[in-house]
């Protein structure tokens, strides 16, 4: 199985990283590592799902990966979501890619540029068929939006938030998971949740909770991985 784990940050993975040994380096924040026994590449992406975007697609065009796993930010939309936690997104949409006008806001599905039923989309929503659930039971299954700007509150993107009611909101979720379901790879997709959108501005530094859950987490995710792809072999 070869794996591309992609982080928006270097910082959420510094703890993470400083555990492989280094077998290849690609270029730019791209980089092939061992832990263990095991191979996989470690792709630092950049803010934003343009930017993002950009750096997945050239990875995935260099090697034939057979699964995605994205380290994601995000902030949450709903008071029972857990802050400091990381939580497993099982589907997204680009919550601002639209116009505003005297009624307000219309997406492009809204207005007809984009069936709202063209592949990969559903319904103007991006769902993730990957099935890992055996191997994701300890993180909770959220819906996500993304925007290029995060709001301070619900209010001012109220009539995007209505399309799916998601859980939470991030810059690059819905990106990263276009980009693979276009490749046609699978994506685990998990998001550390930093706060409410009210206090995202004021939490926007990796501090040591959020890379301890994220080493922790990553290698155990990895383990039952490698050791679901030998009882699948």
């Amino acid at each position: 199985m070869d794996i591309l784990i992609v982080s928006s940050t270097f910082v959420s993975l510094q703890n993470f990283i400083s555990q492989l040994q280094l077998i290849d380096n690609y270029g730019k924040n791209y980089a092939r590592f061992k832990l263990d026994e095991n191979e996989f590449d470690v792709l630092i992406s950049g803010y934003g799902g343009s930017i993002a975007s950009h750096w997945i697609n050239k990875a995935i065009q260099r090697k034939n990966y057979d699964l995605v796993i994205h380290i994601g930010r995000s902030y949450a939309l709903k008071d029972k979501i857990e802050i400091g936690s990381l939580v497993n997104v099982v589907d997204d949409y680009f919550g601002d890619i639209g116009f505003n006008d005297d009624s307000g806001f219309q997406s492009f599905f809204d207005l007809e540029l984009i069936s709202k039923t063209e592949a990969p989309f559903t319904n103007g929503i991006l769902e993730n068929p990957s099935d890992y659930s055996e191997i994701l039971t300890s993180f909770r299954k959220v819906s996500g939006m993304t925007c290029n700007t995060i709001p301070s509150n619900l209010f001012q993107i109220g009539e995007i938030y209505i399309k799916n009611y998601p859980e939470i909101i991030s810059s690059e979720g819905a990106a990263v998971l276009y980009a693979c379901l276009e490749s046609n790879i699978d994506l685990i997709q998990l998001s550390y949740v930093t706060g409410t959108i009210e206090n995202a501005s004021e939490i926007l530094s990796v501090n040591d909770q959020e890379i301890e859950t994220i080493t922790t987490n990553l290698k155990d995710l990895l383990s039952k991985l490698y050791q679901f792809q030998l009882l699948k072999s």
